[in-house]
């Protein structure tokens, strides 16, 4: 099966290959990654047990750190090792874990993978959200290492493609050790899809235990502070966007203007690259813009501001005084509210909520968030909550009550993970 898919992954490699060399001459950043992506990571020292955590990007990165720290109190012989798959996700793992080290993921070939498991000598491996790498788990099992998934989702649309070819992740899906799922729709879909019932476990989002390590008035002022805002402008923040979510917002926040003129609107893309793109859809539109990365000094307060540096959402976020998740207007499934959520802003956002569709009907639900379905109907739910802030501020102490509800995941995780953690192997079992 290994066999089968390496061919299959190198079938693919040889159609992307123009592309492929293209990033490897053109891109730095991916050129530097590309010895640890083929697995030539460097050796661990040391006997100590390690946890191999891999978070795929950013949101995976913010979302282990309280888990990363409950598990050092608990177990501080462990060693951790970090992998991601983006960029921003090593940049923000680095600054979040500065003493561990942090690597990009190896590519998914057998080989790859077999390099990387030597180098590192895990423990235990730890996927955040379901991140399902084939050869990985196969090729961790023969080793005797137990792959656990945490805060795992399958949302309606990858449930629709795993099941296409379901014979095949079956086989993939009982290789897992244990799974700690956000929902019991989750967990009878992880069961569906093959791993055993009782390797499966209920344990809450992490997401609602998310701790702020700011003090958001303080936060606030600085953040308003920053960019020019002054008292009577209140800022709307539209977190995670992505295409074509910027133009929807550019031309929803001209019409709130015409009512609103004192309204600000700051853009945070979910992808940082994206940048140039979104400041071009901004000034084609007749907007000056602010980006983050270059202001030295307070911008006149006319500017539409982006947001093009990885790691200050939550705090941008606590200067809002509404906030539009991203997301929710095209195909992807929504992004994280319970960021906001958690510091009482009111939320708005389009219909597309799949990936987080148990959290966005308790919001909804409790008051704390209006969904809409037009680009109309957002610029008159952001009109009405900058009208009414009183309206704004109850909406945004529900969100907190929802967050506080929800609140016990770390504690079901942690449990999970040290419940796997098995005697650190031999090491006669890591020889090639």
């Amino acid at each position: 099966m290994g066999l089968l898919l390496d061919v299959g992954y190198a079938t693919a490699g040889l159609i992307l290959s123009p592309w492929l060399i293209y990033k490897v001459s053109s891109d730095p950043v991916f050129r530097s990654g590309l010895g640890e992506r083929l697995g030539n990571l460097p050796g661990r020292d040391g006997d100590r047990p390690c946890l191999w955590m891999h978070c795929a990007s950013v949101g995976e990165v913010t979302l282990a750190k309280p888990l990363v720290e409950e598990l050092r109190t608990r177990r501080p012989d462990l060693e951790f090792q970090f992998t991601t798959t983006t960029p921003a996700g090593r940049e923000l793992a680095r600054k979040t874990w500065p003493k561990d080290r942090v690597h990009h993921f190896p590519l998914d070939l057998s080989f790859c993978v077999r390099r990387a498991l030597r180098a590192i000598r895990p423990a235990a491996i730890v996927l955040v959200e379901l991140e399902v790498w084939p050869n990985l788990i196969q090729v961790a099992e023969k080793r005797g290492v137990p792959v656990a998934i945490v805060n795992g989702r399958i949302s309606h649309r990858s449930h629709r493609r795993y099941r296409r070819l379901v014979a095949y992740f079956r086989s993939v899906f009982r290789r897992i050790s244990k799974a700690g799922m956000q929902t019991r729709e989750y967990a009878d879909r992880a069961r569906e899809l093959g791993i055993p019932g009782s390797r499966v476990h209920i344990t809450g989002n992490l997401k609602f235990d998310a701790r702020l390590e700011f003090d958001q008035l303080e936060t606030s002022e600085e953040v308003r502070t920053a960019f020019g805002l002054q008292a009577e402008h209140p800022l709307l923040v539209a977190g995670s966007t992505h295409d074509p979510e910027e133009k929807i917002l550019i031309e929803t926040y001209r019409r709130i203007l015409q009512t609103y003129p004192k309204l600000r609107l700051m853009i945070a893309p979910r992808h940082v690259e994206r940048t140039a793109e979104v400041r071009k859809i901004v000034e084609e539109a007749g907007f000056q813009v602010a980006l983050r990365s270059e202001l030295k000094e307070p911008p006149p307060n006319d500017r539409v501001l982006i947001l093009d540096t990885v790691g200050e959402l939550a705090q941008v976020y606590s200067a809002a005084n509404a906030v539009f998740i991203g997301g929710t207007f095209c195909e992807r499934g929504g992004q994280n509210m319970l960021e906001p959520a958690a510091l009482g802003k009111p939320i708005v956002s389009g219909p597309s909520l799949d990936n987080f569709r148990e959290i966005a009907d308790r919001l909804v639900a409790a008051g704390a968030m209006k969904v809409v379905d037009n680009p109309i109907d957002l610029g008159m739910a952001v009109g009405s909550l900058v009208k009414e802030p009183a309206m704004a501020a109850r909406a945004g102490l529900k969100g907190k009550d929802v967050v506080e509800s929800g609140r016990g995941a770390l504690k079901a995780t942690a449990d999970l993970v040290c419940d796997l953690l098995p005697q650190r192997p031999s090491a006669a079992e890591w020889k090639a």
